[in-house]
């Protein structure tokens, strides 16, 4: 665990600023408001105190080496307990021990993932706390102790989830694996609150445990497909011209994801190069433009471009956000400014989908999501006898089994080969001995000629 102290990023409404205690541990990130307020020139970063022009230096200072001590003493005592976690520290280094129950517990965790400014992590845990604060008071109470979080409140909470109407399609539930994903969650959450000493692993039920997704088909586009999708006629400048343009370059180039696509920059064409951070994981790519690719681009430049204006027109340039140019940029947004920027991509995002689907209905393609693009492009490299290195090296795959799960499921060439050997090939090997009888019965041999001349006699 480490303690430092930083200076907000906004000052309050009479211009000064508020120090807080940073702590740190095991990826977990706590801000602690002090009670000092300074203007943010008497802040030294450096060695993290009120500077001594300022008249309050010395009490202030004395304040922050006080919290500084408690934080450190509150540590090795949970330390020399083998207690140590952040939750633990949080609750006595502010003197309100508490005992938690799932939901308050809940809470706690997203508002955890919300100061690591990890909002899509935050959001996919807020759907299902929402869900389970929802099912919870369905039950006539605000909250459960863990202890009654049992197989019947699993099978109860499943069947409510199972019951809930879908928002993408109003007249069909939740889909099987939307459901079995909250659950997935809830028990995310059950665990961590094993991590930090609020439950023992035995009191998650065994029958939240055994959970497992359903596994998805991976679908890519055929050539029939694809040359459905770029010869069908749309509106130039129309919001589906503008999707089908984004998912085409995304597959042209490696399958970018559709976060990336929206915040792709002038500024990273490089050349004859595409060079980017990808936002999922840090990973860099530096990849050709390939032709295809190129032609996409040259749709979209104007006379007036700079490089930090975005490609594809769903971002302002505009915006307070866009000084934020890369990814080790915007990692240091101020927290509202960051969730309202995670929010924005978001609303793009599904934009994009609604127009995929309705181009899906025009175009008469079978399955059409923007990742549906990735899938393409792993389908045609391994059309191409792209090895599976090399293409995790291209889609940046974390390990090379997540590369051989696409492959898997995409190539069926083996089971084709196998059909062909069964009906097919059979089918043509039938017409070519009808078409060897009928040369040799025009040789004039007769049947006893025949077997002799295939004996070898």
């Amino acid at each position: 665990m480490t303690f430092h102290f930083e200076i907000a990023h906004q000052p309050n409404k009479q211009g000064a600023y508020t120090i807080f205690l940073l702590i740190f541990h095991k990826g977990q990130k706590k801000r602690i408001k002090t009670s000092i307020l300074i203007p943010d020139k008497y802040w030294d970063p450096v060695k993290e105190r009120v500077k001594k022009t300022c008249s309050t230096s010395k009490q202030d200072n004395e304040e922050l080496q006080r919290l500084m001590d408690k934080a450190r003493t509150t540590e090795r005592e949970l330390n020399s307990q083998d207690k140590l976690t952040l939750l633990r520290f949080l609750d006595i280094f502010n003197g309100k021990e508490k005992t938690y129950m799932l939901l308050s517990y809940a809470l706690h965790f997203k508002e955890i993932l919300a100061q690591g400014k990890q909002w899509g992590t935050c959001k996919k845990y807020g759907d299902t706390i929402n869900k389970l604060t929802d099912y919870i008071n369905s039950l006539g109470v605000r909250d459960l102790d863990f202890a009654d979080i049992t197989p019947a409140f699993i099978s109860g909470f499943t069947a409510y989830l199972q019951s809930l109407q879908n928002q993408r399609y109003p007249d069909a539930t939740l889909s099987p694996n939307t459901v079995i994903k909250h659950l997935k969650n809830t028990r995310a959450i059950l665990h961590r609150a094993v991590d930090d000493g609020i439950i023992h692993p035995d009191d998650i039920p065994r029958k939240l445990k055994s959970v497992k997704e359903i596994q998805p088909a991976i679908t890519g586009l055929t050539s029939q497909e694809l040359t459905k999708l770029i010869k069908l006629p749309l509106e130039k400048g129309s919001d589906r011209w503008d999707a089908r343009n984004a998912w085409l370059f995304a597959m042209y180039q490696g399958g970018i994801r559709i976060a990336d696509i929206i915040q792709l920059r002038w500024r990273n064409i490089v050349g004859d190069r595409l060079i980017y951070t990808m936002s999922k994981n840090g990973k860099m790519v530096n990849v050709i433009l390939v032709q295809d690719a190129i032609k996409i681009l040259k749709l979209y430049q104007k006379d007036e471009l700079r490089p930090a204006y975005y490609i594809f027109p769903y971002l302002d340039n505009n915006a307070e956000y866009a000084r934020f140019l890369d990814y080790e940029d915007r990692k240091t947004m101020p927290p509202d400014m960051s969730k309202k920027y995670f929010d924005t991509i978001n609303s793009k995002e599904a934009r994009i989908g609604k127009m995929l689907r309705e181009i899906k209905v025009l175009s008469g393609i079978n399955h059409l999501t923007f990742h549906t693009a990735r899938h393409t492009f792993a389908l045609r490299a391994k059309e191409a006898n792209v090895d599976n290195l090399t293409l995790k090296n291209i889609m940046k795959h974390s390990s090379l089994s997540i590369t051989e799960t696409y492959v898997k499921k995409l190539d069926n060439s083996r089971e084709d080969a196998a059909m062909k050997v069964m009906y097919l090939d059979q089918t043509h090997l039938n017409k070519e001995k009808k078409r060897i009888i009928q040369q040799i019965q025009k040789l004039g041999f007769s049947p006893e000629e025949l077997i002799e001349l295939l004996s070898g006699k």
